[in-house]
């Protein structure tokens, strides 16, 4: 059966085949193996970025939803605080007129005088 290939230089036809279909194999699955190795570091590279781009996102959107709460809640103690100071002025106001009011009306007490004596300097 060999017989039917003709003889090549260096060995028979069947043995060139061989030679050549072996180098060619190996060298796709080099090439082969290469890009798989590459499209594989490739895509994690791409897949980590779009992770960290999503967490970075959301930590924004967290951030801006605390910072929302936030501000509601500052807004709404502010509210409370002027509420608080508005009832203290009306009764103290209250209470000042009670106290004026009720206070019978009391003549000035007279100016004293000092009797004329030495001065000293001291």
């Amino acid at each position: 059966m060999f017989d039917l290939f003709p003889p090549m230089l260096g060995g028979t036809l069947r043995e060139h085949y061989l030679l050549l279909f072996g180098s060619a194999g190996l060298f796709a699955l080099g090439v082969g193996g290469t890009a798989a190795w590459l499209g594989a570091w490739l895509g994690t590279r791409r897949a980590t970025r779009r992770v960290i781009e999503q967490a970075h996102r959301e930590a924004q959107q967290l951030a801006g939803a605390r910072h929302a709460t936030l501000e509601r809640s500052i807004e709404a103690i502010a509210i409370e605080v002027e509420r608080i100071s508005e009832a203290q002025r009306f009764s103290a106001r209250l209470l000042t007129e009670r106290a004026l009011a009720e206070r019978p009306a009391v003549p000035a007490p007279p100016a004293l005088r000092r009797e004329p004596g030495t001065v000293t300097p001291h």
